[in-house]
């Protein structure tokens, strides 16, 4: 009896958290081509701990530990988070987001990482020195300091992709204040799945002879990010360089990306994301310049697994738009194999009644716009893949520029 009535305390106290957060108004604008059930998911990306981890039950918590959890209540999650483990939720994905509303003169953050990881900071719109954490970075970090005392926002991206490392969130310290409640979540969604390409990376760097670095992957400035900011939607990005639809790069056929892709911690295979919890009106798939990095695959084979991953995401989202992408790193026969390969695919599903799947090029990358690291595509070259991105989808699903309703 004692354990149902602190359950049901529990609930209450969030429930009466989320209020602010999520009121009637938000559920009206959900019109158009937006899902209802948008907002009603929603709750759990504010609040995790309603669904998986109880914030808010004092039994046998310090107030220290305590406090620190409600800090992470007050946060908007943005990506794949897995929150098993209540002293904060834990991460992977490129472009993972967290947010939060404060007032206060500066606000630093409690994290930790498996790996060399890199994260953007926004603190109220503008991008700030990024951080770099690894397993011996002490916290807590400095976002910022020195503000003027009022209302402000901060964002933390993640800028590594995956395959760096885990990243644990266990919450922000405001100075001179207090978190605030977290805005509401844009009710337009676009889920990006790719490579290297979609994670940006060297996408910073400006010789293209040089090999892979962490500090110049930034997943916020990719593509995918910039196509979610222009449209103000909120992304998920799952993406892992090297990774195919049938092989990886350098022909390796194990943990290609249909096989990791509803992975929430790619380094647990166990823990398994449930597509229902996060519903995108929007996919892209940009996948298969690893699929050619040893010659061009078998068409029947590669069609037959490329038609089955889009069939998969289309039973996980039935009424998404999705969008087979190819470019900008193909060239020559590679190019014209792909664009056969994937159009052809396109093409077959539309035959088959399904309209929402589309087929988008993006162009050739070109030199005079930089290069980055390892030959991939340049901060100016994800931005022209953006515009393109957002005005297909603009024109397919009448999406305004930074409507977030």
């Amino acid at each position: 009896m004692k354990k149902k009535i602190t359950f049901l305390l529990a609930i209450s106290m969030a429930l009466l958290t989320i209020t602010p957060a999520i009121g009637a108004s938000a559920a009206d604008n959900v019109k158009g081509n937006l899902f209802n059930e948008n907002m009603i998911e929603s709750i759990n990306t504010i609040y995790p701990s309603l669904n998986e981890v109880d914030y808010y039950n004092a039994s046998n918590t310090s107030s220290d530990s305590l406090e620190e959890k409600k800090c992470i209540s007050k946060t908007l999650l943005i990506g794949r988070f897995d929150t098993s483990d209540a002293a904060g939720p834990k991460f992977a994905w490129s472009n993972t987001t967290i947010k939060a509303n404060f007032v206060g003169t500066g606000i630093s953050v409690n994290l930790k990482s498996s790996g060399d990881n890199w994260f953007n900071v926004i603190v109220d719109g503008v991008v700030q020195k990024p951080i770099n954490v690894t397993s011996t970075t002490l916290c807590p970090i400095v976002l910022v300091s020195g503000l003027e005392k009022g209302k402000h926002t901060i964002e933390l991206v993640k800028r590594t992709e995956a395959s760096v490392g885990e990243a644990q969130f266990l919450g922000f310290q405001v100075s001179d204040g207090e978190l605030l409640n977290p805005q509401k979540p844009s009710s337009k969604r676009i889920l990006f799945i790719g490579d290297s390409i979609t994670c940006g990376y060297g996408n910073e760097g400006t010789n293209p002879n040089e090999s892979f670095t962490t500090k110049n992957e930034n997943a916020s400035f990719s593509y995918g990010a910039l196509t979610a900011k222009l449209l103000g939607a909120d992304p998920m990005t799952i993406c892992w360089s090297g990774k195919g639809v049938l092989r990886n790069y350098g022909g390796s056929t194990t943990d290609v990306m249909p096989e990791l892709y509803n992975q929430v911690l790619p380094s647990n295979k166990n823990l398994i994301w449930n597509p229902k919890k996060w519903v995108p009106q929007v996919v892209i798939v940009n996948l298969c310049t690893n699929d050619y990095s040893v010659g061009i695959p078998d068409k029947t084979t590669f069609t037959a697994a490329y038609s089955k991953f889009i069939d998969n995401i289309r039973s996980e989202y039935p009424k998404a738009d999705i969008y087979c992408a190819i470019g900008p790193m193909l060239s020559g026969e590679n190019l014209y194999s792909a664009r056969d390969y994937i159009s052809g695919i396109v093409t077959l599903k539309e035959s088959s009644r399904d309209k929402k799947v589309h087929f988008i090029e993006f162009p050739q990358q070109d030199s005079s716009n930089g290069l980055g690291e390892d030959w991939h595509p340049s901060v100016k070259t994800h931005e022209l893949m953006a515009n393109q991105l957002a005005e297909k989808i603009k024109t397919d699903l009448g999406w305004k520029d930074y409507n977030r309703n």
